[in-house]
C-alpha cells in the first residue's frame, strides 16, 4: 500500500515539474517585466508562442528588442538545473508579426548552456538576415522571433527594426529608385547642356550679324 502511495506521489510531482516551465527567453511577448517560473511556455504548432498568448495585443506592447548591427540580444533564464533547464536555444523568424508561421531559421551566434548545473541567466545573440523587412505591429516595423530551448520550453520575442534596418531590408527597391534617379538626372543634364549649346550658337550668330551690320554701316558712311 505504502509503495503504491509513494509511486503515485512521485508521478504527481513529476507531472507538476513538467507543468511548470524550466526556462524563458526575455523579453517575453506580452510581458512588461522579467519572467518568473509560471510565465514559461512550451511552443507548439497550434500555439507557436505558447498557450494563452495574445499575439495581436502583445506585438504592440513595450516589451521588445531592437535590431542592432544586424543582430538581437535576449536573455535566457532557467528555473531548474540540468537538461530540463537548458538555456540553449534555437530561433525562427516571422517577419509579418502575425505569428502564423515561423519559416525562417535564424543563426544563433552566441548561445546558452544546454546542461547547466545551476539556475541563472545568459545573454543569447541571434543574427537577423540583412534582407529582413519587419511588417508587423501598428508601425509596420516589428517581427516575431520564436525561441525554443533544447528541452522544448520557450516563447516569442518582439523584434523592432529601426529606419536604417528597414531600408536595408528594402535595399533592392531603393537601389532601383536610385538608379532611376541617376538616369533621369543624366538625361536632364544632357538636355540642359544641349540647350546651353543651342543658346550659345544662336548668341554667336546674333553677335556676328550685329558686327556685320555695323561694319557695312560704317563703310556706307565713308
Amino acid at each position: 500500500m505504502f509503495g503504491k502511495i509513494f509511486t503515485a506521489t512521485s508521478l504527481v510531482l513529476a507531472l507538476a515539474a513538467q507543468a511548470y516551465g524550466h526556462a524563458a527567453i526575455a523579453p517575453v511577448l506580452g510581458l512588461n517585466r522579467a519572467p518568473v517560473r509560471n510565465d514559461v511556455k512550451r511552443p507548439s504548432n497550434n500555439n507557436p508562442c505558447g498557450n494563452g498568448v495574445n499575439i495581436a495585443n502583445g506585438i504592440n506592447g513595450n516589451s521588445f528588442v531592437t535590431v542592432q548591427n544586424g543582430a538581437i540580444t535576449v536573455t535566457s533564464t532557467n528555473f531548474n538545473g540540468g537538461r530540463d533547464g537548458s538555456r540553449q536555444v534555437t530561433a525562427r523568424l516571422n517577419a509579418s508579426g502575425a505569428g502564423n508561421n515561423f519559416n525562417t531559421a535564424l543563426t544563433v551566434t552566441r548561445n546558452g548552456n544546454g546542461n547547466p548545473n545551476n539556475v541563472g541567466s545568459e545573454q543569447v545573440t541571434v543574427a537577423i538576415p540583412a534582407n529582413t523587412r519587419c511588417t508587423g505591429g501598428a508601425n509596420r516595423n516589428r517581427c516575431l522571433v520564436q525561441f525554443r530551448t533544447s528541452a522544448g520550453f520557450g516563447n516569442c520575442v518582439v523584434v523592432q527594426q529601426g529606419a536604417a534596418n528597414a531600408q536595408a531590408g528594402n535595399g533592392n527597391g531603393n537601389n532601383r529608385n536610385r538608379n532611376r534617379g541617376l538616369i533621369a538626372g543624366t538625361r536632364a543634364a544632357r538636355a540642359a547642356l544641349a540647350d546651353i549649346e543651342a543658346r550659345g550658337v544662336e548668341a554667336t550668330k546674333a553677335v556676328r550679324r550685329s558686327l556685320s551690320s555695323w561694319l557695312w554701316g560704317s563703310e556706307s558712311s565713308n
